[in-house]
């Protein structure tokens, strides 16, 4: 039957108080609450809360994932910090530098970012500017979160000496901890707008890479499919014999994933060397033309005869004699890098933004 809900059993009458479900029906969740497998399997996650010895290894394991969440609470502010404060200085430049630092990124970093590069611009497109309001938004929520989890941290009503959080025990601490969140966020529901509104655009904008860069993953899977066979047979006679009888119908399973990945990452690589000579060249020529017009402002090209005042690039050869170099060189340094392996410091102060053009390569390609 419909058992002891009300909810339920309004649900199954009509408007004349005739039942709406077939007789007979039975809740579905009653049911399941019913099957012994899943008895069993609720009374064993209920028993293990209750193990002394599993509150003895969370409780040994306690200080280190504090300080383990310390640690990358830390890192998280202080690179959050530092691309705030380089947003906010990028946000202030004139257009000619801005012109400059862009077509220095092109041309050093066109093809180690081009994901990334491409979703900055899909970004934009989609509307930038509110996204960003967005975001500033959750950080706020996130830093007042943050305040009211400190602050309760500290926290000692019967000033015993011990503080509140440490004499709570695990379950009653994460529910305290939820409670706190719940109160320090100040507008939920302008909070859910923003994290859907950002959730949106991030869908939208890998749709229109995984369009962008479908021709790259349909190579990949092209040539695949065309060395599998050959592959197959030097590699799976070995593979067989190493997995054992039980386990051959994996064998197939196992090349094609590995084939596949392999053979994704080998095309990405040659996309990136197609991307970052086109970047070379594109950001070289923003490079060149926009060091004429800063050395043009700050009066540095006055005494050169052949630049014109005010400079055009269409009518001088001097932002490409500039700008070519300029584009060797960046390519160079991309190739000499293999286009993601960035030196020290870079790796470790750009390693965000590696990490989310991994993230991007992989949704584009799976």
């Amino acid at each position: 039957g419909l058992g002891s809900s009300p909810f339920l059993a309004k649900f199954a009458m009509g408007s004349k108080g005739q039942p709406l479900l077939p007789k007979g029906f039975e809740n579905p969740f009653q049911s399941l609450a019913r099957n012994p497998k899943v008895a069993r399997y609720i009374q064993s996650v209920s028993d293990a809360g209750d193990n002394p010895k599993l509150q003895e290894t969370l409780e040994a394991l306690k200080p280190y994932a504090i300080g383990a969440l310390s640690i990358l609470r830390y890192i998280i502010e202080v690179y959050f910090r530092i691309y705030s404060a380089a947003y906010a200085v990028v946000e202030k430049l004139p257009a000619d530098e801005l012109k400059f630092l862009i077509g220095f990124i092109l041309c050093f970093f066109g093809g180690v970012f081009v994901a990334l590069i491409a979703a900055v611009e899909a970004f934009r497109t989609i509307g930038g500017q509110s996204l960003y309001d967005d975001l500033a938004y959750i950080k706020i929520e996130l830093d007042n979160v943050v305040k009211a989890h400190d602050a309760d941290e500290q926290v000692d009503a019967n000033r015993d000496g011990i503080r509140d959080v440490e004499a709570m025990g695990s379950q009653e601490l994460v529910q305290h901890k939820a409670m706190v969140v719940m109160q320090s966020i100040n507008d939920p529901k302008r909070l859910q707008g923003a994290v859907g509104n950002l959730w949106s655009a991030y869908l939208a904008v890998v749709a229109t890479l995984s369009l962008k860069f479908a021709q790259t993953t349909a190579y990949a899977l092209a040539i695949s499919e065309m060395v599998k066979f050959p592959v197959t047979r030097v590699v799976a006679p070995p593979l067989a014999y190493a997995l054992g009888p039980s386990l051959v119908n994996w064998v197939d399973v196992i090349i094609d994933s590995t084939l596949k990945a392999f053979v994704i990452l080998l095309v990405w690589f040659f996309a990136k060397i197609r991307a970052a000579f086109y970047s070379g060249l594109r950001g070289g020529q923003m490079l060149g033309a926009a060091t004429v017009q800063i050395g043009q402002k700050w009066g540095l090209t006055d005494s050169l005869p052949f630049v014109k005042k005010p400079f055009d690039p269409d009518e001088s050869y001097l932002d490409e004699v500039i700008g070519y170099p300029l584009a060797i060189l960046g390519f160079y340094f991309q190739m000499t890098h293999y286009f993601g392996v960035l030196p020290f410091p870079l790796d470790w102060l750009l390693w965000p933004l590696s990490f989310v053009e991994g993230l991007l390569e992989i949704q584009i390609s799976w």
